[in-house]
Formats: structure tokens, sequence, C-alpha cells
């Protein structure tokens, strides 16, 4: 299993994500699309993680395009795929989804539900996850809707089984957590599901969130 990662920013890694990858014992490489590293092959890769990143998937870098190119490539063949917050509205972009800004951000712990509990059995009505977002997607066609929030219609789908985008972090650690508010604390501002640093720092990570990201990751390759 040959897992390609394309991560967008510094500040934005793998986190909890890693740690599945290293316990599975799969080789893994990634690549800093920031930095104009090249993309894989698609004949190289057995798996794409595609990360979040402060950019938007409307922008006209072509290097964004490049990527939902690839994107395209790897669901016609099938292959596995994860895309969180950023990596997520890439995959919907690339599905023919329109990404736009939400009415409002969310930033820190909010809830979400569970939308479809028959798709995902193993997942809990209702869970509190990290976000940090202001854009959101429309739910690619043929694709199904798992979470949803009081903010965001569509935080999660899941497509031909094998393709999963996450709009919030379920990967997020607390050094992950710490990376984005020393680097990205700009993107606090006042809002209702807009959170202070503080908040977010304090709040404890639910220990059940890995698990359940590990589980959903374990599903797509099974």
């Amino acid at each position: 299993m040959r897992i390609h990662v394309l991560q967008h920013v510094e500040f934005e890694g793998l986190a909890a994500v890693q740690e599945w990858i290293k316990a599975r014992g799969f080789p893994y490489i990634i690549h800093r699309l920031d930095l104009m590293d090249p993309l894989p092959e698609p004949d190289e890769v057995d798996m794409l993680i595609s990360l979040g990143g402060p950019m938007s998937a409307n922008d006209a870098e072509l290097w964004l395009s490049e990527e939902r190119l690839l994107i395209q490539q790897l669901i016609k063949a099938e292959k596995p795929m994860v895309g969180i917050c950023l990596g997520a509205q890439q995959i919907a972009k690339a599905l023919g989804a329109n990404i736009f800004q939400g009415k409002n951000k969310e930033v820190g712990w909010h809830p979400i539900q569970a939308s479809c509990s028959t798709s995902l059995p193993e997942m809990p009505n209702q869970l509190t996850v990290f976000h940090w977002h202001g854009e959101q997607f429309d739910l690619p066609k043929g694709a199904v809707n798992l979470f949803h929030s009081a903010a965001c219609a569509n935080q999660g789908f899941l497509y031909q089984e094998r393709v999963l985008g996450l709009q919030f972090h379920f990967e997020s650690t607390q050094a992950s957590i710490d990376e984005l508010l020393r680097h990205d604390s700009s993107y606090i501002d006042q809002g209702q599901y807009v959170q202070s640093a503080e908040v977010i720092r304090n709040h404890p990570i639910p220990t059940q969130n890995k698990q359940l990201l590990f589980r959903l990751l374990d599903r797509l390759i099974a």
C-alpha cells in the first residue's frame, strides 16, 4: 500500500493520520505542493491523502487544478482517497461540486451529527470535532452525506465506498492545533461558531476521535 500525501502548507500536516500509517506499516511520501514538489504519477499511488490549507479550491493557482486532475484520475482508477478540509473541497470540486463561502466560519470545537447511520454503523449520532474553515462544499453527485452541523450541511461524504471527504479535522492532535494557532491565529475573529485561541487550546481532545478516524481509514482499504 503506497500512500502519497499532498500537503498544502507547512503547518497542516498528517497529525494522527501519520500514526495510522505507521501502525499499519505502510510506506508513504509527502508532496509539499506549496513548495512546488511534483505530483506523483497515478500508477505510483495506491492511496491518496490530501490535507488542509489556507488557500481556496477556487484559487487560480495551476497546482490546485493539477491536483484535481490527479484526483479525477485516481477516482477513475478506483483508488482509495481521503481529503481533509481543503483536501475534501478539492475532491468535491474534482467531482463537479461547488465550493462556496459559508454563512458562518467554524473555528474550534463544535459538534457534528451523523447524517446516514446505515453507511457508518460504527459512528455515534453526535461527536465533537475540531473545525478550521470558512468555505464549504456542495455534496458531489453520487456521494453520500455522512455528517452535518448547525453551520455546515455537508461535513463529510463518501463516494463509491472508496473516497472520503471530511470538512472537519478528525486528525487533530494537541501539537497540530498548536501549529495552527501559532501560524494562522489571524483566522480567528468574531462569530457565532468561532472560539478564542484560549478555549481551543484548553479543550480536551476527545479520545474516541482518533479511534473513529482509524476505523474510517481501515474501511477505505478493506
